[in-house]
């Protein structure tokens, strides 16, 4: 967190996009890792309530909230530049909060080049494969939603709306996410978050109604929420605890990293010559492959934990 900081206030001293693009290289550099740490980190602290995740992921969405209602209005009254001060003030914040994390005596394991290996089986790669699709279908949403709504004549206002149902709808499944997982299964969580990313992009793809976009939005619940905890557990339970950090590394670089990177590529790429209506059902049919994929292989569940 010291080392992104620092790198983070070199934005201050240039405006050359062949500079910007470097310090950006090098703050991912140190910054990408920090959610792999913190997953990995969270999984130990909560021990034998891993199921509570969803309590503590949800604090996350509320900042996000948070600090889009602030910013936005900030921004609204001073020159958008002030977006680089106001992060590296979050980042130092961060970074001296972090000294307060808790520190917890974890037993060290010398056999850490066997877990990365035992990262490499079936299980892991085709799980790893489904959630490089379920991001790959969000390039479209997360890339071209607001311009697609644009598109449509709708305004700003009713485009900030559709945003805060999805992440209102995300905070509700994370504080509820714990009696669902008593109830299902982390596969069958996993299945039903495809099925449900299947069904908003194809919606997208199909009506254009207000009423129909902000339904859509509420399935924001399951096609992130309960996809982003099931898969933080589902990593967790796959990987040995010499390798949990590098597991959660694995398992963010290949979706939010890769995949989310290849869908913005591949929407960019299409956008102008198929427009946005067709990119949807583009992404219902990629999200509906990965739900197949969980289904259809039928991945053993992993062995049960403490929680």
């Amino acid at each position: 967190m010291v080392f992104s900081t620092a790198i983070w206030s070199f934005y201050l001293l240039t405006t050359r996009y062949e500079t910007m693009l470097a310090i950006t290289f090098l703050y991912a550099v140190f910054r990408a890792p920090i959610i792999s740490f913190l997953e990995a980190f969270t999984m130990d602290v909560l021990a034998g309530e891993k199921k509570s995740y969803g309590r503590i992921r949800v604090w996350g969405s509320l900042s996000f909230i948070l600090t889009v209602v602030v910013v936005g209005k900030v921004i609204d009254h001073y020159a958008i530049d002030l977006i680089l001060y106001l992060i590296l003030t979050g980042s130092i914040l961060q970074g001296v909060l972090s000294l307060k994390l808790p520190d917890l005596k974890t037993k060290k394991n010398s056999a850490y080049l066997t877990g990365i290996r035992l990262l490499l089986n079936k299980q892991v790669i085709v799980f790893l494969c489904c959630g490089l699709l379920m991001l790959v279908s969000h390039g479209t949403y997360y890339g071209f939603f607001s311009i697609h709504l644009e598109s449509l004549g709708y305004d700003k206002m009713f485009i900030g709306i559709t945003w805060s149902v999805a992440v209102i709808a995300e905070i509700l499944v994370m504080i509820s996410s714990r009696r669902m997982l008593k109830v299902l299964s982390l596969k069958k969580v996993l299945f039903y978050s495809f099925a449900a990313a299947a069904l908003r992009w194809l919606a997208l793809f199909m009506f254009r109604s207000p009423v129909a976009i902000l339904l859509t939005q509420v399935l924001h619940a399951f096609s992130y929420g309960t996809f982003h905890i099931a898969s933080i557990l589902y990593i967790d339970r796959l990987a040995p605890d010499e390798a949990k950090t590098v597991g959660q590394a694995v398992n963010n670089s290949i979706t939010y990293g890769l995949g989310m990177m290849a869908g913005f590529l591949l929407n960019g790429y299409l956008y102008e010559p198929l427009g946005s209506y067709a990119l949807f059902g583009i992404s219902g049919l990629i999200a509906l492959t990965g739900g197949v994929l969980v289904r259809g292989l039928k991945l053993p569940e992993p062995g049960p934990d403490s929680g």
